[in-house]
């Protein structure tokens, strides 16, 4: 019984030893930054067009979006109402470009943006110029998008 004991023992070692993952390609920061950066100047333009689906779709599924004001939307049909309730706190709206400050990658799906974007609001007549401040964590989805997965804003007058 005790060598039947120490043969499982033995195999299941060099089982373990035998099955080893392979090794996950090192990420490639100028890839993925440029991916990112493609999706990250996407939100300006639906945000100009009041693009509700469209903003959504920057998402993924189960994402969850924190306004300036800690408003939190979960799930991708909250984000995109969510949307539409905050586009209708103003008349128009021209963004800027979308600056990535920092980008930490974490894997070749998933990652963390610091960013930020200055726009121009239109609210009662009056015209405001305010900078978006904001922390995302993205996700590479199977079809090979960067959705962003959490994001928390914060904004203020430009400066």
């Amino acid at each position: 019984m005790k060598i039947l004991v120490l043969l499982c023992a033995v195999l299941t070692l060099s089982a373990c030893g035998a099955a080893k993952e392979p090794s996950e390609v090192v990420p490639n920061e100028a890839e993925i930054r440029a991916a990112i950066q493609s999706e990250t100047d996407k939100f300006g333009l639906t945000i100009q067009k009041k693009d509700h689906a469209g903003f959504g779709a920057l998402f993924t599924e189960d994402a969850t979006w924190i306004l300036p004001d800690a408003t939190v939307a979960k799930g991708r049909p909250a984000i995109e109402a969510g949307q539409k309730a905050f586009m209708k706190t103003f008349e128009a709206v021209t963004a800027g470009s979308q600056v990535i400050d920092k980008l930490l990658i974490i894997s070749n799906s998933e990652a963390v943006t610091f960013a930020s974007v200055n726009f121009t609001m239109t609210s009662n007549g009056k015209t405001v110029n305010l900078v978006n401040p904001y922390a995302a964590y993205w996700r590479k989805g199977e079809d090979g998008v960067w959705r962003v997965a959490y994001d928390v804003n914060a904004i203020g007058p430009l400066r």
